[in-house]
Parts: C-alpha cells; sequence; structure tokens
C-alpha cells in the first residue's frame, strides 16, 4: 500500500481523495467506486454509523462503515 494511504472511514472530512484500493464487492462497481475515482467525505456519522461520499463530484453515496473501511484512499494530488 502507498505511504500517506488511508481507509476511507478514517479519512477527514470534505478533503478530496483517490480511490488506491477496492473490496471485490460488486456493489461498489455499480456505485462508481473504482481505482481512480475521486471522492470525497462529506459526513461520518456518529457509533460507527455510515459514511457519505461525495462521487466525481456528481452524486452522494451513503456506505456502512464495515464496507468504507476496506476502501484505502489517498489525498488527491499527493
Amino acid at each position: 500500500m502507498d505511504g500517506g494511504a488511508i481507509n476511507l472511514y478514517s479519512a477527514e472530512k470534505n478533503n478530496v481523495f483517490t480511490v488506491v484500493s477496492v473490496p471485490n464487492i460488486g456493489l461498489l462497481e455499480n456505485l462508481g467506486i473504482r481505482l481512480g475515482t475521486t471522492i470525497s467525505l462529506q459526513n461520518r456519522y456518529a457509533f460507527g454509523g455510515p459514511v457519505v461520499l461525495r462521487v466525481e463530484d456528481a452524486y452522494s453515496v451513503a456506505l456502512g462503515k464495515d464496507v468504507a473501511s476496506q476502501i484505502t484512499v489517498k489525498e488527491a494530488g499527493l
């Protein structure tokens, strides 16, 4: 894994990230979350709740903590 890469659930809100690793979950491909996708974390709900992402600055998606924790991202431009 790249230096500076973190799991999506740990990412800071409102920063822009590039996806560098995704688990083999077909739904993610259908949601447009794949290698190289640009996303930003809009909200992380308390107590291990879901995260809300902005995908390619086009639409929002909610993912559970278990799935978000398996997606690896790094800050865009790094």
